[in-house]
């Protein structure tokens, strides 16, 4: 393994630093997103395009933290790895919790519109 120079470790901490914040904002837009999908499907008007729109953000956010954590990956120490892994899989099952979720809810809607034009359905739990 070849040894890095003080400019190239510096240069690495300077990025790793960047990575990190920027991960923390997509922290930030990956909960707030979850937040209004779950305040969406509580209202009785939400379109089942409503629902796929808030999906596919929630999509984009996690492979933009997806591809942030690969990139923090490659930089940080090896004693650090089992922390971000942590932090990546908390994130992770978040994200498939709320489209999973938000899936089925598309599901009932799309039946109780083929049912009786009416997605009202009273056995909605989520």
């Amino acid at each position: 393994m070849a040894l890095q120079s003080r400019s190239q470790i510096d240069s690495d901490e300077l990025t790793l630093n960047k990575l990190k914040r920027k991960r923390g904002c997509l922290r930030g837009a990956v909960t707030k997103q979850i937040t209004k999908i779950e305040s969406d499907i509580l209202k009785p008007g939400i379109t089942v395009e409503d629902l796929e729109e808030s999906i596919e953000l929630l999509t984009e956010r996690g492979l933009e933290l997806k591809l942030i954590y690969s990139q923090i990956e490659s930089l940080i120490q090896v004693d650090e790895i089992e922390v971000e892994f942590e932090s990546i899989e908390e994130y992770k099952e978040k994200i498939t919790r709320m489209r999973f979720k938000t899936q089925k809810l598309i599901q009932k809607i799309s039946k109780g519109f083929n049912a009786n034009n009416s997605w009202q359905d009273s056995d909605i739990y989520l």
